[in-house]
């Protein structure tokens, strides 16, 4: 994570607070004890790339139907097979390496970095990337040919989003883009106040209903009526507070979550809230805050806090079910929810999982020392893990 600020020793300070790095031996972080009572087992491993290595672009792989796809920071899109990890094709996005390859061949020769920070997203038979020079690509996702690629203002720091119609892409910058998903071309743009100390991120939008969900660096969620663009609302959930400008960040990173015609959003420095689709009247609201994203899944929330809290909170009223402090002030990816289990990697490496009804603590394993910055991707089958140096592995546990 990166701040949006001109010194970095302040961005330093953020980040030392949130990984819970010390200044003295006594205050050094020691992962705790646990008797390891889940046993995951990996189907395939593979690497795309270099991944994202030491920048924190928030590249998530995608499955559609029985393939993954996976990006890397510098450009390479392979797509495998799901289920053995066959890899079908991989294309470099650079200029003049664009062609589709097959048969694992690397991309060594292009040391030209595309930079993509936004992906992968998918939708209407495509695959699309986003790079922080505000480039938008769409690729075929069967054979990797290049569909179309278009240039938007605004660095693309999360995965572009098909839906109501568009491909949907929000930009650091507080602009939101509506292309055509055939050609690339812009229907409308939306643009949202900033402020002008944020993280260095964005969250996903979200579309239900003929509506379009975002959420702002100014600690507000709001909904654009699709077809035109047109805002119906937008209402704060976070008020900025404190002495110190660190303290007054109120960005809502986390993609909000809606369902049953109701919004679920966080912010940093905010407030977790429960809000109707329609008009934003707010259900509920309760006192957590993160950047990181949520999961939903049969009517509870899991979230990890800003200091790496974990929480299960039931959707309905805000009930917190459990929480779980073991992996307080370790820096950790968002929770994935992969069958009976709550799952976060941390930046050493380790992956996490707890008991999905009960928060107890279950398991830890190490997979790769590079770390995780992203949550890993959950199917009904297997749980696929991304490394910040490429390593791509397909988990599963036994029924």
């Amino acid at each position: 994570m990166k701040l949006s600020v001109k010194s970095c020793s302040a961005a330093m300070l953020l980040l030392w607070g949130l990984a819970g790095c010390a200044s003295n031996d006594e205050d050094v972080l020691v992962l705790p004890d646990v008797d390891n009572k889940v046993a995951p087992e990996t189907v395939w491993s593979s690497s795309v790339g270099d991944g994202v290595e030491h920048f924190d672009s928030h590249l998530k792989p995608a499955i559609v139907g029985d393939k993954l796809f996976v990006a890397s920071r510098k450009g390479v899109l392979t797509a495998f097979n799901l289920a053995d990890g066959t890899e079908l094709w991989s294309i470099d996005v650079r200029d003049g390496a664009d062609a589709p390859t097959f048969g694992g061949i690397s991309h060594w020769w292009n040391e030209r970095n595309a930079k993509v920070a936004g992906g992968v997203g998918v939708g209407y038979d495509k695959i699309y990337l986003g790079t922080e020079d505000g480039e938008v690509i769409a690729f075929n996702p069967e054979t990797g040919e290049r569909v179309w690629s278009v240039q938007i203002g605004g660095e693309v720091l999360t995965a572009p989003v098909a839906g109501e119609g568009f491909v949907l892409v929000n930009t650091g910058g507080g602009r939101l883009y509506a292309l055509q998903p055939d050609t690339g071309e812009q229907r409308w743009m939306h643009e949202s106040e900033n402020s002008l100390l944020t993280l260095r991120g964005i969250s996903e939008v979200t579309t239900a209903s003929g509506g379009i969900i975002y959420g702002t660096g100014s600690g507000k969620v709001g909904v654009l009526i699709a077809d035109k663009g047109v805002p119906a609302w937008e209402e704060p959930i976070a008020v900025a507070k404190g002495s110190t400008d660190l303290a007054r960040i109120i960005d809502v990173d986390a993609t909000p979550i809606v369902q049953n015609g109701t919004i679920y959003a966080i912010a940093y420095n905010g407030q977790l809230v429960s809000m109707e689709l329609r008009t934003g009247r707010i259900i509920w609201k309760r006192d957590y805050a993160s950047f990181r994203t949520m999961t939903l899944v049969d009517g509870v929330i899991y979230l990890v806090d800003s200091t790496g809290k974990i929480y299960a909170v039931e959707a309905s009223s805000g009930t917190e079910t459990w929480s779980q402090p073991v992996l307080h002030k370790h820096f950790v990816t968002g929770p994935a929810v992969y069958k009976n289990y709550v799952v976060v990697g941390d930046d050493e490496g380790n992956l996490h999982w707890f008991n999905r009804q009960t928060g107890e603590y279950m398991a830890r394993h190490e997979y790769d020392g590079s770390g995780f910055f992203s949550e890993g991707l959950s199917s009904p089958d297997y749980l696929v893990i991304h490394s910040r140096n490429g390593e791509v592995e397909v988990l599963r546990v036994p029924e």
